[in-house]
């Protein structure tokens, strides 16, 4: 029975030795991305500001993702573990999402044809949605120039029927307002 304890302990200090087997092993990585890091800030001294800025933002996105992940990762905290890898794993699966239903968008605006089978339900619907606006477009087009055409010619018929009713005269021309205008050549020919 006395056993049983130090097995237990045995194997706590083999899990504890692994782990810092693995934080060793990690940090050794991120100091090598690091050093990465400057190696390539050295090279890049003679490169545009954005070309260097670039460089480094990636090194250093890099550098923090794994050590983020190295933070959740950690067999101590099992549910921050499990939430933090199931979280990831949602925001790809949603971008996944979008991104294959802005293919699907693209894909029906520059074909009538449904897409295959094979691709994925947001693809697929954003597709189906975008074809369905075009026919809509198609076949309302000629229902909205009737409309149009329509209601220009009762504006117009209106328009006729007022200055009918008003009064049927002409409306005589005041000439006292009439301004006698030369143009350029008329001036220079006057001199």
């Amino acid at each position: 029975m006395n056993s049983y304890p130090e097995a237990e302990s045995q194997g706590l200090q083999d899990a504890q030795n692994q782990l810092k087997k693995a934080r060793k092993i990690t940090e050794d990585a991120l100091e090598a991305l690091d050093r990465a890091g400057h190696s390539a800030s050295s090279r890049l001294k003679g490169a545009p500001d954005a070309m260097t800025n670039g460089a480094t933002q990636a090194v250093q996105t890099i550098t923090d993702t794994v050590g983020t992940t190295l933070k959740y990762s950690n067999p101590k905290h099992p549910f921050k573990t499990i939430g933090y890898w199931a979280m990831g794993i949602g925001l790809y699966v949603i971008a996944l999402a979008v991104f294959n239903a802005c293919q699907g968008v693209v894909s029906g605006v520059a074909s009538d044809k449904p897409l295959p089978h094979n691709a994925p339900a947001s693809a697929k619907a954003s597709n189906a949605t975008v074809r369905g606006l075009k026919l809509v477009t198609n076949l309302g087009s000629p229902l909205v120039e009737e409309f149009d055409g329509a209601y220009r010619t009762q504006l117009v018929n209106q328009s006729q029927q007022q200055f009918a009713g008003q009064n049927a005269q002409p409306i005589p021309l005041d000439r006292s307002r009439n301004i006698v205008v030369q143009t350029n050549l008329q001036r220079y020919q006057g001199q």
